[in-house]
């Protein structure tokens, strides 16, 4: 494991640990020879192998870097070198001042069509160029694509990226994230241009309605599985594009020549790059950002916890109508409870009380109430139990989640005491991704779901947090429960 000052083959100076996940550690460094920063990714080798299965490491790391660092672009992170340093394989890349396309979303909502048309279009240029090198990414997301303060649109995380002539790679299985997976790769199929061309228009589709179009996370409990894009909710401008890319024979998907005009074609002239933040609290936590996505460049799991930034970025306001005025205050919090503050919301019967300032998403009876930062989640919706025990559901669910995500462990699954004919709450822990479709690859979780039974409805109530921040809003999500307002059972 490196430490800060070490100096990497006698160049590579390492700053401070940016990310951690299961595969490796991105540093911020300094590259003493060209006097630059750099980001530098050390590859973990897990404890306990054998001195063959550590060559074979070494070596795919530098079959993978090499793949990478072919691909010189602008719009494409740069790869710079390849070194072995106390036997641990050592990638260091180019360090962008950006932010995530996914944090932009989170923090800004809905693109504008000429921005989210030009991310696209310069976006498809990197896949074109690395497409012509006879390399597929096989992950092109939102959190894959950085947006720089200068206006750069920058694709990265090569890590899982393969040549198609790597037998190796080919039979590696699906991978990938969900939600952004082509249909023919889920269904097993090798990696093709055609997959990454579909992955572009479901990160298109996303940067205009704020989800994917296939959303594998529509409520464990309704068992919802992943559906047709709804080409309808997204900007006319963008429909003829998004029909094209998102259809679901690679046979008859749209091209990138044609992709790339219908793009340019509603596309903002100049990008508008996001300025960047002010104070040198704000620029640090740029640079943890950007390291952040960059952890996973090169066939790793590497990852930056996004609990880091929350403080950093200011609450978006939520818009107009999306929540009824107080009809009664909350209790202030004694000075020792430190707990956010709530407003009421009304749903259809049901009332809860939710954070400010989170942002909230709707989709199918499911409502969804984000922290900017990512550090905490809040979902309600109303199910039909039609006649289901619902200790047996919540113990089905159970095993659905832990084969989706990693470090599963169940803390309680148990009735608990609450006002209504029954209330039971499931907690757990898990580290990302799989099941939740904003879950972050590498980033540990702390998750309660409650049920609230009304006559033959439930209230699904599941409150999530990043590990890091559980006890701190615990109080929060304790006020929430307390406070919701199950719909009344009929007469």
């Amino acid at each position: 494991m490196g430490t800060p000052g070490q100096l990497i083959v006698k160049r590579y100076r390492l700053v401070r640990a940016l990310g951690q996940g299961g595969m490796g550690m991105v540093w911020e460094g300094h590259d003493t020879l060209l006097d630059r920063p750099v980001a530098a990714k050390e590859v973990l080798v897990p404890p306990g192998i054998g001195s063959r299965q550590r060559l074979d490491m070494i070596h795919r790391t530098s079959r993978e870097a090499r793949t990478a660092a072919k691909l010189n672009h602008r719009n494409i992170v740069g790869v710079f070198d390849v070194a072995e340093e106390d036997g641990h394989p050592w990638i260091i890349m180019e360090m962008v001042p950006s932010r995530s396309l996914d944090r932009v979303i989170a923090s800004e909502g809905p693109l504008s069509v000429p921005r989210a048309a030009t991310i696209a279009s310069q976006v498809l240029t990197a896949l074109s160029v690395a497409h012509a090198s006879d390399v597929v990414h096989r992950d092109v997301k939102p959190a894959n694509i950085l947006i720089g303060y200068d206006g750069r649109v920058v694709l990265s995380d090569f890590g899982i990226a393969t040549t198609l002539s790597d037998p190796h790679a080919q039979r590696s299985g699906t991978v990938g994230s969900p939600g952004f997976l082509a249909p023919e790769r889920i269904m097993g199929a090798p990696a093709t241009p055609a997959g990454d061309l579909w992955s572009l228009g479901a990160t298109l589709f996303a940067m205009v309605v704020c989800r994917p179009p296939f959303d594998g996370d529509m409520g464990p409990l309704a068992k919802l599985l992943t559906q047709d894009a709804e080409l309808a909710k997204a900007p006319a401008e963008l429909r003829p594009v998004l029909t094209g890319l998102l259809a679901k024979d690679p046979v008859k998907r749209m091209g990138a020549d044609e992709a790339k005009r219908l793009l340019d074609a509603v596309a903002s002239p100049e990008p508008r790059p996001a300025p960047p933040e002010r104070g040198g609290r704000a620029r640090l936590l740029a640079v943890v950002v950007v390291a952040a996505v960059l952890a996973g460049a090169i066939g790793g799991l590497a990852v930056l916890r996004p609990d880091a930034a929350a403080t950093a970025r200011p609450a978006p306001t939520v818009p107009p109508g999306t929540a009824a005025p107080l009809a009664t205050a909350f209790p202030t919090p004694s000075p020792a409870v430190n707990r956010l503050k709530l407003k009421w919301h009304d749903g259809e019967g049901w009332r809860a009380g939710v954070p400010r300032g989170w942002r909230l998403v709707t989709r199918d009876g499911t409502f969804t109430w984000s922290e900017p930062a990512g550090t905490a989640y809040l979902s309600v919706s109303v199910v039909d139990l039609a006649g289901r025990d619902p200790m047996a559901l919540l113990r089905e669910t159970e095993r659905s989640l832990s084969s989706e995500v990693r470090e599963y462990r169940r803390v309680r699954l148990e009735k608990v005491r609450g006002r209504n004919d029954l209330t039971a709450e499931w907690e757990s822990t898990w580290t990302g991704p799989g099941y939740r479709s904003w879950a972050v690859k590498g980033v540990a979780y702390h998750e309660v779901q409650r049920l609230v039974v009304t006559g033959a409805r439930a209230s699904v109530i599941t409150w999530t947090t990043t590990r890091s921040e559980w006890r701190h809003l615990t109080p929060t999500m304790k006020a929430i429960f307390k406070y919701y307002h199950p719909p009344q059972t009929p007469a």
